[in-house]
C-alpha cells in the first residue's frame, strides 16, 4: 500500500510538472465561463455535454500527453525496476486521471449551482464520473499504446472520437430508438451522456443500468486483456 501511495503521489506530481493539471483546470474554467454566460435552461441542456467532454475527450487527451512526456523522459521504464508491480503503476495513473476528472466535474457542478441554482446529486455524479474516466482511459491507453508518437496518437484519437460522437448526434434526431439505443452505448461517450442526463430527466432504469454496467465492463475487460501486456512491453522498449 505504501508503494502504491508513493506511486500515486509521484503521478500527481508529474501531472503538475507537465502542466497537465493546469490545462485540465483551464479547460474546465472555459466550461464554467460558458455556463455563466448562458441562461439556466441552456445550462441544464449543456451540462451533460460538458461533463462528457471533460470525462471523455479531455481525459484521453490529458492521459496521452502525460504518457508521451513520461516516455520522452524514460520514467516509465525506470519504474519497472522499482519494487512495484505493473498493475500498481497502471492503477496509480488511472486513479490520478480519475482525480482530475472528479475535480473538473465538481467545478462544473459548483458553477451550475452558484450561477443558475442548478442542483444535482453530487455523490451520484462523482460515481458516474469515476465510471466514465475508468472506461475512457482504458480506450485511451489502446490508442496511446498503438501509437508511435504523440502526433500519431492525436490522429487515431480524432478518428475514435468522431466514431464515439455518432450516437450523440443521432440520439437528439430521434434516430436511436428501442434496441438501437443499446447499440449506441458501444460509445462510452453516449453511455456517459445517458448517466449524466439521468440527473436532469427520468431515464428508463434498464437503460441507466446498462450504461453504468457497460462503462465498468469496458474498463474491467480492456485493462487486463489488452492494456496490461501492451503497457508492459511498451515500457520495456522505452
Amino acid at each position: 500500500m505504501n508503494n502504491f501511495l508513493r506511486l500515486l503521489k509521484g503521478e500527481l506530481h508529474r501531472l503538475i510538472k507537465y502542466r497537465i493539471v493546469f490545462f485540465g483546470i483551464l479547460v474546465s474554467a472555459i466550461w464554467v465561463a460558458i455556463l455563466v454566460l448562458i441562461a439556466r435552461e441552456e445550462a441544464e441542456a449543456l451540462f451533460p455535454v460538458l461533463v462528457v467532454a471533460d470525462t471523455g475527450m479531455m481525459s484521453i487527451v490529458l492521459l496521452g500527453a502525460s504518457f508521451f512526456f513520461e516516455k520522452q523522459e524514460g520514467s516509465i521504464k525506470t519504474l519497472l525496476v522499482a519494487p512495484v508491480t505493473v498493475w500498481q503503476i497502471i492503477g496509480a495513473k488511472v486513479l490520478a486521471s480519475i482525480s482530475t476528472g472528479v475535480v473538473s466535474t465538481v467545478m462544473i457542478v459548483a458553477a451550475s449551482f452558484l450561477v443558475h441554482g442548478i442542483t444535482v446529486n453530487l455523490p451520484l455524479i462523482i460515481v458516474y464520473t469515476v465510471l466514465a474516466v475508468f472506461a475512457h482511459t482504458a480506450v485511451g491507453y489502446l490508442i496511446i499504446l498503438w501509437s508511435r508518437d504523440f502526433m500519431g496518437f492525436l490522429i487515431k484519437y480524432m478518428g475514435v472520437v468522431l466514431a464515439f460522437l455518432v450516437p450523440l448526434i443521432l440520439a437528439p434526431l430521434g434516430l436511436l430508438e428501442d434496441g438501437w439505443i443499446y447499440l449506441g452505448m458501444v460509445s462510452p461517450m453516449y453511455a456517459t451522456e445517458i448517466l449524466i442526463g439521468s440527473l436532469f430527466e427520468t431515464v428508463e432504469p434498464l437503460r441507466l443500468a446498462a450504461a453504468a454496467v457497460w462503462l465498468f465492463v469496458l474498463g474491467a475487460v480492456l485493462y487486463p486483456v489488452l492494456v496490461y501486456n501492451r503497457f508492459r512491453a511498451n515500457a520495456i522498449e522505452g
